[in-house]
């Protein structure tokens, strides 16, 4: 673990740590954790040892965590912050110490509320408390300071205490417990199902944005296709009847669970692929009578192969994919796109992204893409993804080519592609695939970069047998 603040750095706790600790524990800075000083110097070796193990085994629902405070600048060691599981309240609890020399200067809250934060955002934890003795009056005016609401003052015994003490109680719940609260669920079980969104009980996900814009148009968009019986999660609203909440520069809408679970094997199912030509096209009608609300994102392919992505490929040198090859893909989508036809589209169609339940479809989920772009695109996408080493879905390259085709067939029931669409298929395939190679070398992510090079390679490999496949 590693955060740093404005003057200190909190990491994980390392052997060297060893002797900076031991003269930490002279002064009893360490007796509210180890005990006895006389008892605790002798006791520092074998803390820290299971410092480290707590730390890789990483559960502060269940275990001790503690992390190294130090001073950014100079390196010096200043004490611990951490968290503690009281088994006796069933709850996570905040730990924080300062060697003597350190204390008065604020350190203690700097550090208490950096790590407080960080353990609020990453783990699926409700609340963090403090519990805080009456007589220690620095120490709770410090978690007043970083925002812990006092909630009881009464008798306890802390694990190291000889008898019951009176103590200060206090509590901070992390913002998803806050968000939830206005829906009344602030108690409910949550679980943690993508890096912005959350179960809550077994009815219900919570979602996060950080741009408005994005989350309002998203909320019409689910609104107008559950208006016309698409399933999609229902906006479930607020007890005092609104749509989101707002809260620490975040907004949070709460939609109702759909049934079902995703796709995690696709072989040997090609009904299944006519059904998702189907859902897909039925979906984009759908869309159609959405493009009228305000918001939605105007996007063009070829404006992004000619723009970004060209320019990502060209400054990592065209590294992966020759300039030749990115320049022929370009080429070959230019001569087609002013007859690709134009609508809303989902743009993130892949198989986490449709609901079955029982094998039957139950429901579209993630919308945060949704843009006007080429409509062969989303079908594109869809059957790149099948060919993902991150998907996973163990497909041969044979069955592959008979998905698309299948996928394109069950489209065409519900609605006729036209013949520049088809003809468009690979080249589509193609550039979205050097739009992959482009993002993730942006990002260092060499080995998805690979991925999707690998991808591009079998594409153009086999593009006029795709061709023949689908005409």
């Amino acid at each position: 673990m590693y955060i740093e603040t404005e003057r200190l750095i909190i990491r994980s706790i390392e052997t060297t740590d060893e002797q900076a600790y031991t003269e930490m524990a002279s002064d009893g800075s360490l007796h509210d954790i180890l005990g006895d000083c006389d008892v605790c110097q002798k006791r520092i070796a074998s803390w820290v040892r299971e410092a480290q193990t707590l730390d890789r085994e990483n559960r502060p629902d269940r275990e001790y965590l503690a992390y190294a405070v130090t001073d950014r600048q100079s390196g010096n060691l200043l004490g611990s912050v951490g968290c503690s599981y009281y088994e006796d309240l069933c709850q996570t609890g905040l730990c924080c110490f300062m060697g003597a020399p350190y204390r008065g200067k604020g350190y203690a809250a700097e550090a208490a509320a950096a790590y407080t934060a960080y353990l609020l955002s990453h783990y699926d934890i409700p609340r963090i408390i403090a519990t805080v003795r009456d007589d220690n009056t620095a120490a709770w005016k410090t978690v007043e300071k970083i925002g812990f609401t006092l909630t009881e003052i009464k008798m306890y015994r802390d694990i190291n205490d000889e008898q019951a003490d009176l103590y200060r109680f206090y509590e901070m719940p992390s913002p998803v417990s806050r968000a939830l609260a206005h829906w009344g669920m602030q108690n409910d079980k949550t679980e943690r199902i993508y890096d912005t969104a959350w179960q809550v009980g077994n009815d219900y996900v919570l979602k996060v944005y950080h741009d408005l814009s994005m989350l309002q148009r998203n909320l019409n968009m689910l609104t107008k296709l559950d208006e016309m019986n698409i399933p999609v999660g229902r906006v479930v609203f607020t007890c005092d009847n609104r749509s989101y909440v707002s809260l620490d520069n975040a907004f949070y809408f709460l939609s109702e669970k759909l049934p079902g679970s995703t796709i995690t094997r696709i072989d040997h199912h090609q009904n299944l692929a006519l059904e998702m030509g189907e859902i897909i096209a039925r979906l984009h009608a759908a869309f159609q009578k959405c493009e009228a609300q305000e918001g939605i994102w105007n996007n063009s392919l070829l404006d992004e192969m000619k723009g970004w992505v060209g320019d990502t490929l060209e400054r990592n040198g065209f590294s992966r994919v020759s300039r030749e090859a990115y320049e022929e893909a370009v080429s070959h989508l230019a001569d087609l796109y002013a007859e690709l036809p134009v609508q809303l589209i989902h743009r993130d169609i892949h198989s986490g992204n449709f609901l079955f339940a029982e094998g039957v479809f139950s429901g579209y989920i993630d919308f945060d893409l949704s843009q006007r772009n080429i409509r062969i695109f989303d079908i594109c996408y869809f059957m790149l993804g099948l060919l993902s080493r991150q998907e996973n879905l163990k497909i041969a390259q044979g069955e592959w080519m008979l998905f698309l085709r299948n996928v394109i067939r069950g489209y065409e029931k519900e609605a006729r592609l036209s013949p520049a669409e088809k003809r468009a298929v690979p080249y589509v395939m193609e550039c979205i695939e050097l739009l992959f190679v482009a993002y993730f070398e942006e990002t260092g992510d060499s080995t998805c970069a690979d991925d999707a090079f690998d991808i591009f390679l079998f594409i153009k490999a086999r593009e006029n047998a795709i061709l023949n496949y689908i005409a």
